[in-house]
């Protein structure tokens, strides 16, 4: 019997705007050759980071019906060639590094939305196999729209680089003859993966927090987002319901009239956003209480209020020292140990929170309101790093709609809010101070 083609005879690569130097690759007759595939400066192999299940194919193409008095049965003439094209492809845990995964970031994630490119399939070799005369590829002119960070538990931290249709469509067709370049470059690195649990940050931005929005959306400042306005969320976040990202835009069929087969422009952006929080066991709690200047304990006036209070808490109030969290309680005589020895004589209320509690208190009100804001991601770098300048985020505008309460199951109880977006978005956009 003859040999079937095995895996992994596949080969994924992009093409530059301008690699085939304007041709019209609807053309009856065109092929590249083989120096424009080739050359290492328009042509990069991205084939290590794709992950399977990609979608780079032709579809049903458009259909005319019309009969002529002849017939006597349905007749379908295909006129528009129809394809679809996204990829979804590794993150790498180094950011700076020469690698296939930040390659595939420059080109779908960081450069701006709308560049142009040509994606090319090869069937029939390896991925790093030189390419010859006679080679048998795919073209498929497309235009970037935004990169959706894909993240679950357990999973790989994936770009979802998704695409709109120039109309630009060569199937099959051979490699013409030429001179062989270097290319397609490949990156000297593969890559290394990095996995979603731990390395995705939240934070919840008030509107009002927010002087210049058109500013804080083309670049978050660190200055706001660890201001005292904002809040940290990540701690309080469950995988289970967790929806926070971009997806593809609107697709709009406006076609000129020399098109030969179906060009897509990009519609309004879509994002949503619905997340599910922890509830916390302690509510944030004010105590009245006392303490001295330079110790390490306080003591709450009605020593019950204490058994309110559990290890881990965040401790503020006069005399407080700043980032004291709780290191142990007595209900029976009042003391709670800080982790931070006072700054001052503590007198009036102390107040008590948890990462829970304040996602509680922060969205119990909101959703009453329906106040405004901003939900920052960073994505890729440990939630114990701090937010900084540089780093690559993205920021959507909402509001916080409906809170939800979820008791179902042996598992902890939870609240969800499901956020309304406000059509305003940013990107993996840099930080700025």
């Amino acid at each position: 019997m003859p040999s079937k083609l095995l895996r992994p005879n596949v080969g994924i690569y992009v093409a530059t705007s301008d690699a085939f130097a304007g041709a019209d690759i609807t053309a009856s007759g065109w092929a590249p050759t083989l120096a424009q595939i080739t050359d290492a400066t328009k042509v990069f192999n991205i084939s290590p980071a794709v992950i399977d299940g990609y979608t780079l194919n032709l579809t049903d193409s458009d259909t005319n019906s019309s009969l002529s008095v002849v017939d006597n049965a349905q007749v379908n003439t295909p006129t528009n060639f129809n394809y679809e094209a996204s990829f979804d492809g590794f993150r790498d845990a180094n950011t700076g590094a020469t690698s296939v995964y930040n390659k595939f970031r420059d080109l779908f994630a960081t450069a701006p939305v709308g560049t142009k490119y040509y994606l090319v399939k090869r069937i029939g070799k390896a991925h790093d196999a030189a390419f010859a005369q006679g080679d048998l590829i795919s073209v498929f002119g497309v235009t970037t729209d935004f990169a959706d960070d894909l993240l679950a538990d357990g999973e790989m931290i994936r770009y979802g680089a998704r695409f709109l249709q120039t109309g630009e469509v060569a199937v099959n067709v051979a490699i013409a003859a030429g001179t062989a370049g270097a290319g397609p470059a490949l990156a000297s690195t593969t890559g290394t993966k990095i996995q979603s649990n731990g390395n995705v940050g939240v934070w919840w931005v008030p509107a009002a927090a927010v002087s210049n929005e058109s500013t804080f959306l083309a670049g978050p400042s660190a200055a706001i987002v660890n201001g005292a306005s904002a809040l940290n969320l990540s701690s309080a976040i469950a995988w289970d319901g967790y929806e926070l990202g971009i997806s593809e835009s609107n697709k709009i069929d406006d076609k000129g009239i020399v098109d030969k087969s179906n060009a897509k422009v990009r519609g309004f952006a879509q994002f949503a956003g619905a997340l599910t929080f922890f509830r916390a066991k302690f509510n944030t709690g004010s105590y009245a209480g006392t303490g001295s200047a330079s110790a390490s304990t306080i003591t709450i006036t009605t020593p019950a209020n204490a058994g309110l209070v559990e290890v881990g808490m965040a401790v503020s109030g006069t005399g407080i020292g700043v980032g004291a969290v709780v290191t142990s309680t007595n209900a029976s005589t009042g003391v709670v140990g800080v982790s931070v020895v006072n700054s001052g004589a503590v007198s009036g209320n102390i107040t008590f929170t948890s990462t829970y509690s304040l996602a509680f208190d922060t969205f119990k009100a909101a959703t009453v309101t329906r106040a405004p804001g901003y939900l920052v991601t960073r994505v890729g770098l440990p939630i114990s790093t701090a937010f900084a300048t540089g780093q690559t985020t993205s920021v959507f505008k909402f509001i916080a709609d409906a809170a939800m309460d979820n008791t179902e199951g042996e598992d902890s109880i939870k609240f969800m809010v499901k956020f309304q977006p406000q059509g305003l978005v940013g990107i993996n956009v840099a930080s700025v101070a």
